[in-house]
């Protein structure tokens, strides 16, 4: 059963840990038992064995990173909020741009941590989410108050993108070929190729050169 909005973290709950890299979700397991001996941490490392876990049991917090080997982590996000008893996510990234944070959490994330932030803030998101409430990074909350002073009412092009597109934006700024991006987002090379002939047509950007510099310029690689 789902915890009570207004139960403290002193009562028993349980944690879902999402990472694909299995030093961080150990890592991860081992401090949040450290600082909450009376949860249950429950690692794992693909969005196929989350959801095995989420379906037999129900987790009060899934920590999920966004970016997972075998799907995209915006799309467990999605799938976790269709479960009878949803899990209170919380998006742990290393990505710090204000569309993806703001995607993230309107697909349901309750709360976005940076993988940069001290672990305290992690804790503090925990707490945060159990009671109810949302959590983002301090640091990556000042930034977005700056951006949004700085640029007004003046938007980004890769606004325009979908979920997907932003994704596959995101990959190829890394260096990746079409195949590589295919077989990291779980998709055909075709469907890869039809995405980033969209966003290239929605944002201008032409080549990969173009699309490094613009994601980051923008925070995005």
């Amino acid at each position: 059963m789902a915890l009570n909005p207004l139960m403290q973290t002193s009562s028993p709950f349980s944690i879902l840990v999402v990472d694909d890299h299995a030093l961080v979700r150990e890592a991860f397991t081992t401090m949040l038992k450290g600082e909450f001996p009376q949860a249950t941490v429950v690692p794992t490392g693909t969005c196929a064995e989350a959801m095995t876990e989420a379906r037999l049991h129900n987790y009060e917090i899934a920590l999920v990173d966004i970016e997972l080997g075998d799907r995209s982590g915006m799309e467990l996000t999605t799938e976790l909020r269709t479960l009878p008893v949803p899990p209170r996510i919380i998006a742990v990234s290393m990505h710090q741009e204000e569309t993806f944070v703001t995607r993230t959490m309107q697909l349901g994330a309750r709360s976005y941590v940076t993988k940069d932030a001290p672990p305290h803030e992690l804790f503090d998101a925990i707490r945060s989410t159990l009671e109810g409430r949302s959590y983002i990074s301090r640091e990556l909350a000042q930034k977005f108050a700056d951006q949004s002073i700085r640029k007004g009412s003046a938007g980004h092009v890769h606004e325009k993108l979908s979920n997907r597109e932003l994704e596959v934006l995101m990959q190829l700024a890394r260096g990746k070929s079409l195949k590589q991006v295919a077989l990291d987002l779980s998709l055909s090379p075709r469907t890869v190729a039809v995405h980033k002939h969209n966003l290239c047509r929605k944002t201008g950007l032409k080549g990969t050169v173009e699309i490094l510099r613009y994601c980051q310029s923008n925070g995005l690689a």
